[in-house]
This record gives structure tokens, sequence and C-alpha cells, in this order.
């Protein structure tokens, strides 16, 4: 009885949510990953190739995740746009990021006071970890209370057919 009740549940209609909220919790892995390889290269100055690759790799890699997320559930796709996307942190951490990838990076690392390089390097951390905690507050406040909603109907339809055989 449980089983045929449940095939009545439309999949489409929370299957997107769940898929988005597992890319953006990669995307924030990836995200935390960045934030400490670049808070290294900004006080450092010292960027080889392959931490570079990586740093590459960690932002493109968090970037296609949002993206996916995006594009796979309309209703986040808004929330990220609204809250992620189309906002000042968005433009702060891109160009940090940029002035990180930027072929003269060193050059233009090395020409800052050390006092300069702490205040990059502190922006650079707070920025990124605001970044991971407004992700996961939009997963934690909206994703995935909508999968919640599911998982209790189907909860309270066993519960229901449970009752009904014990009677």
């Amino acid at each position: 009885m449980f089983q045929e009740k449940s095939t009545h549940i439309n999949v489409r209609s929370y299957w997107p949510s769940v898929v988005a909220s597992g890319a953006m919790l990669l995307a924030t892995d990836a995200l935390s990953i960045e934030r400490t390889l670049g808070s290294y290269m900004l006080s450092a100055c010292d960027v080889s190739k392959s931490q570079l690759t990586r740093f590459a790799y960690l932002q493109g890699s968090a970037d296609l995740l949002l993206k996916f997320a995006k594009t796979y559930d309309g209703y986040v796709g808004s929330l990220l746009n609204e809250r992620i996307f189309q906002t000042w942190l968005q433009q702060n951490v891109t160009k940090l990021r940029d002035t990180i990838l930027d072929d003269h990076f060193v050059e233009m690392c090395q020409n800052l006071t050390e006092e300069r390089r702490k205040e990059l390097t502190f922006k650079w951390a707070d920025d990124v970890q605001l970044y991971i905690l407004r992700l996961d507050e939009l997963r934690g406040s909206f994703v995935i209370p909508s999968i919640m909603q599911v998982i209790l109907f189907t909860t309270q339809l066993f519960i229901d057919d449970v009752w009904k055989l014990q009677k």
C-alpha cells in the first residue's frame, strides 16, 4: 500500500533541489580549499605553477558546480542570483580571484607593503568565508527544508499505512 501511494509523489518536484543542494555542498568544499590556498598565495607572494593550477581548478570547480545548481533547479537559480551572483560579495571575490590569477601577480604582490598584503589576505579570507556561509545559509534555510517536506510526507504515508495494517 505504501509503495502505491509513494509513487504518486512527483519526484521531479523535489529531485532538482536534492541535486542542487549536493552541488552547492561540493562548491563550498572547493571554495574552502580555494580560500586557504589563496590566503597563502596572497600572504607569501609566492606562486608555483602547481599552486596556480590548483587555485584555478578549485575556482573553476566551484563556479561550475554553482552554475550547475542554478541551471538544474530554477528555484535555487533565482536564490543564487539574488543572494550570491548579483551582489557586491560576488564582485569582491571575482576581483580578488582575478588579481591572484593575473600574470603579474607575484610582481604586484611583492611591491605591496607588508601591511597592505595582510589587508588583502584578510579581505580575501573574509569575503570567501562569507560567500561560503551565504551558500550554506541558502541550503539550510531554503533548499533543504523543501527536501525535508517530501521526506516528512513520505514518512507520514508510511505511518498511515502501518496504522491501517494494525487495525
